[in-house]
């Protein structure tokens, strides 16, 4: 049954997914304990990679948001991270119960993103701001209502969620190059430090 809940922990963002190539890293995360990942909206395969793994881990989907894709996604995603917010989507995300974060930078601009109705907000890219940041919002009293996303290592993630963002997206400092055929020995060394992370942020084994 789909979890109308809010992700808590790491969200692995598969940009590059396709079934060919995401099979092996996947089972290796899963079995490593990281079990909540973003799919691009609309790709393709995802009907696949929900059919394989969608009883073992909890999937949503990131990219450009409108009321029409929440429909299509409404049967099985967990969360949706919109980097572009269009009209209706808000709606269709509450009546959905899915959780959305839109895309914002600033405080200002998180403020904006909240005023709009959705969950959160997800600030990207986190990398050109720094984790740094994730205490500036706190003392705003908005790190709770913030997922952020880019570049984010396991470091990274332990600050932001310190400072009370409730979840973090991570993708290539995980993932290496395990979707393009990559050492997937390499990749679940790499798991170690994400997991402990992940568990630490009250995420789900």
């Amino acid at each position: 049954m789909r979890s109308t809940t809010a992700p808590a922990g790491l969200i692995i963002c598969l940009d590059d997914a396709n079934p060919d190539d995401v099979v092996g890293p996947i089972e290796v995360m899963i079995q490593e304990g990281l079990r909540t990942f973003s799919l691009p909206i609309g790709h393709e395969d995802t009907e696949d990679i929900i059919a394989i793994f969608g009883a073992r881990a909890r999937f949503g989907v990131h990219g450009a948001m409108t009321g029409e894709a929440i429909e299509s996604i409404r049967e099985w995603a967990g969360f949706a991270l919109a980097h572009v917010l269009e009209e209706g989507a808000v709606a269709a995300a509450r009546e959905a119960e899915i959780p959305l974060w839109g895309q914002a930078m600033t405080p200002a601009e998180i403020r904006e993103v909240l005023a709009l109705g959705a969950t959160g907000a997800m600030l990207f890219p986190a990398d050109v701001v720094g984790h740094v940041m994730a205490e500036r919002l706190r003392t705003l009293g908005l790190a709770e209502h913030v997922i952020p996303r880019g570049g984010i290592g396991a470091f990274s993630a332990t600050e932001w969620m310190k400072a009370g963002a409730p979840a973090a997206c991570v993708d290539t400092t995980l993932l290496g190059d395990a979707l393009r055929g990559g050492d997937l020995g390499a990749l679940r060394d790499r798991c170690g430090s994400f997991v402990k992370v992940h568990r630490g942020a009250g995420g789900q084994p």
